[in-house]
């Protein structure tokens, strides 16, 4: 089985991701870390143990960075809902938090497993930059890391020329990227495309009706009534998920390698602009199979 970190601002596109990977029989999750993005970190950090307990699992989840680098924090609430999922809970997870630094957890782990540790940082990058910083030679024990931020080729989400994740914290994105490893990006112009789910997509998930599928319908809501207002459609865009999937089964996955840029400040703060070139280290995903991404998300809530 394949060794993952999940690393994790969860919200409601986090916890799908989170039950996507729990699911599935070919990924064995040894850890949650959390940043603060989304939600701040005790949010966050809540999120993920609840999700998990849904799930039935008892993954050990680490609490890490409570802010970006060099900026103050700015959530996301009002789009994910106060509690950050939705506005369904409140939700109190049984377990505990473990007591250890996330960034130190993370480094233990990679030591642990050498070249075997895949990671996938679904949230601002903060922790994962903070990893390279504090041990660079544990840093390039990673054997694979995906990164869901970004606008890649297209436009932003938080602004017209930025993606959320990397604009909360463009410090940790301008490090990882240009850390010299191999960095899968799926990034928000792939999400549009590919990882969105329209009317009938919702319809497939209620057909479902487990708990889980309930619990991904119900904390998609608040976005929904969102896009309906702002963009007049019946559609929601999953970027986690969708990096999820990617993760799974990355075989229709398109790539192309790149070398990167991150502005850092002003109002193109969290731009990622992408040069083509063959020994580029960061891989920008630009074609995803939407067939696979709703088989695996569907597979995942079925009991």
């Amino acid at each position: 089985m394949r060794k993952i970190i999940i690393d994790t601002d969860t919200a409601t596109d986090d916890a799908i991701a989170i039950i996507m990977a729990l699911r599935c029989k070919d990924l064995d999750v040894v850890a949650i870390t959390t940043v603060a993005g989304n939600v701040d970190i005790d949010l966050a950090t809540t999120n993920a143990l609840y999700t998990c307990e849904l799930c039935g699992y008892k993954i050990p989840v680490y609490k890490g960075a409570s802010g970006p680098l060099k900026r103050k924090l700015e959530t996301s609430k009002f789009f994910h809902g106060k509690d950050g999922l939705g506005d369904t809970g409140p939700h109190k997870p049984k377990g505990k938090i473990r007591k250890t630094y996330a960034v130190d957890k993370i480094i233990s782990l990679l030591k642990e497993y050498p070249n075997e540790l895949e990671i996938i940082a679904i949230g601002p990058l903060t922790n994962i930059a903070k990893v390279f910083k504090k041990d660079p030679e544990a840093f390039r024990l990673i054997k694979s890391l995906y990164v869901m931020g970004g606008i890649g080729e297209g436009k932003g989400n938080i602004t017209e020329f930025a993606e959320f994740n990397f604009w909360v914290d463009p410090d940790a994105a301008d490090i990882v990227l240009n850390s010299g490893i191999d960095v899968k990006v799926i990034a928000w112009d792939t999400t549009q495309l590919y990882g969105y789910l329209n009317e009938k997509n919702f319809d497939d998930l209620e057909k479902i009706n487990t708990p889980l599928s309930r619990f991904s319908i119900d904390i998609q809501q608040r976005g929904l009534e969102y896009y309906k207002v702002k963009y007049n459609e019946h559609k929601i865009d999953l970027a986690d998920p969708l990096a999820m999937a990617v993760m799974i089964d990355e075989r229709d996955t398109i790539y192309k390698k790149s070398k990167v840029s991150i502005i850092l400040n002003g109002e193109k703060r969290g731009r990622d602009s992408y040069k083509f070139i063959d020994s580029g280290k960061v891989q920008l995903a630009t074609k995803v199979s939407r067939s696979n991404f709703l088989n695996i998300l569907k597979s995942s809530l079925k009991k």
